[in-house]
C-alpha cells in the first residue's frame, strides 16, 4: 500500500509468473512500491517492511551475498536514489496483516480477486536484464540494402520483381 501524507492511499497486490523465494518476493514488493511512488511524483518515501533481511541490506547493516540478492539490492538502491529522502523501517510480521492478506489473495485463484484492488502482474523478475540490441554500421550490401534504400531515399530496385 502506498499512502500520501494527506491520507490518500493506493492499494495493489503483486502476482508473480515466476518462482520467487520469500526474500525475492519482498524485494519485488519494495521495487514495485518504489516505482509506484516514482510515478506518483513522490520525492520522499517512508517504507515499512516486515523483512529483517531486506531492511538491513538496504541500510547496509547486512551484506547481500547471493547473486540475485546483490542484483535486487542494487536495483532497490538505484530506485531509492531518485528520492530526496527515504526511511526504511522494519515492523513486526504480526503488524503487517494487510500485506499478508494481499499475498494470500494474490496467490489464490484469480477468479476471487476483488476488482477494486489493482494487481500488478509480474511476468519476470525485476532484476532480469533486457536484451540489448545494437546497430551494425557499414557499407556492405545484403538482403536489407534495397529495403534500406527504399526507406531512406524512396528508391525502388530496378528489377520489377524485386521492387514488388
Amino acid at each position: 500500500m502506498v499512502s500520501t501524507p494527506e491520507g490518500d492511499s493506493v492499494e495493489c497486490a503483486l502476482r508473480f509468473d515466476f518462482k520467487a523465494t520469500n526474500n525475492q518476493g519482498e524485494y519485488e514488493a519494495l521495487i514495485a512500491g518504489l516505482r509506484v511512488c516514482t510515478v506518483l511524483g513522490a520525492d520522499e518515501v517512508e517504507i515499512f517492511s516486515d523483512s529483517q533481511v531486506i531492511v538491513n541490506q538496504v541500510l547496509d547493516e547486512y551484506q547481500a551475498r547471493d547473486e540475485n540478492m546483490i542484483a535486487y539490492l542494487k536495483l532497490a538502491k538505484e530506485l531509492l536514489g531518485r528520492f530526496k529522502e527515504y526511511r526504511i523501517i522494519q515492523i513486526p510480521r504480526e503488524e503487517n496483516e494487510q500485506a499478508d492478506a494481499f499475498a494470500k489473495l494474490a496467490s489464490a485463484t484469480i477468479n476471487i480477486w476483488p476488482r477494486t484492488i489493482p494487481m500488478i502482474h509480474l511476468l519476470q523478475p525485476s532484476i532480469i536484464k533486457q536484451m540489448e540490441v545494437g546497430a551494425v554500421f557499414g557499407e556492405t550490401n545484403s538482403w536489407i540494402t534495397p529495403i534500406k534504400e527504399y526507406l531512406i531515399n524512396d528508391e525502388l530496385p530496378s528489377d520489377p520483381l524485386e521492387a514488388k
